[in-house]
Order: C-alpha cells, then structure tokens, then sequence
C-alpha cells in the first residue's frame, strides 16, 4: 500500500459521505460533459457550500486530483491552458 492509499483511506474513514458528496457536487454544478466540466477550485467552492466544509484532501494539485479520480465516473483533462477540468461520465445508479 501507498502512501497515498493510506492517505486516501484516512481521507475516506473520516469522512464517510465524500464520495457521495463530490458526485454531489458534479450534479449541482451540472458538470456531466466535457463542455461543462469544472475545474478544482470549482470543486473545492461548491464542495463547501454544500457540505459546510472545507475540501478535506490536502496537499498539492496532484494529490486533491487523485483523489477525485477515485470517485466513480469521474474523468480529467487539461485544456490547451494546462487547467485540470473534471466531469462525471455517466450519473451512477443510486
């Protein structure tokens, strides 16, 4: 096991609904195509707003996007900028 592994399950046990809360927070943001991705500030700001706190994955970019990417669904890309875009492929089944 990683030490992002150990990291992400830490993330995961403390924080029990944060996968059902950034498929949320796709949803609300109407993030299901490439043309309406979001980027992770986006993420961050609404993961708050809907949770009421901040975006417990701390650390650099490349470990916040990781982490998303173990959600289910969730596929990246980076514009021509280099800015990391993310949406949920398909809605899961509840």
């Amino acid at each position: 096991m990683t030490h992002c592994d150990r990291y992400f399950e830490k993330i995961n046990n403390r924080h029990p609904s944060i996968v059902q809360d950034l498929i949320e927070v796709f949803r609300s943001e109407g993030s299901t195509s490439p043309q309406r991705s979001i980027n992770l500030l986006q993420i961050r700001l609404a993961y708050l707003d809907i949770t009421g706190e901040d975006f417990p994955v701390k650390g650099g970019t490349r470990v916040q996007m990781s982490f998303i990417l173990t959600v289910p669904y969730v596929c990246c890309f980076s514009n021509a900028a280099g800015t990391l875009r993310f949406y949920l492929m398909v809605e899961p089944k509840q």
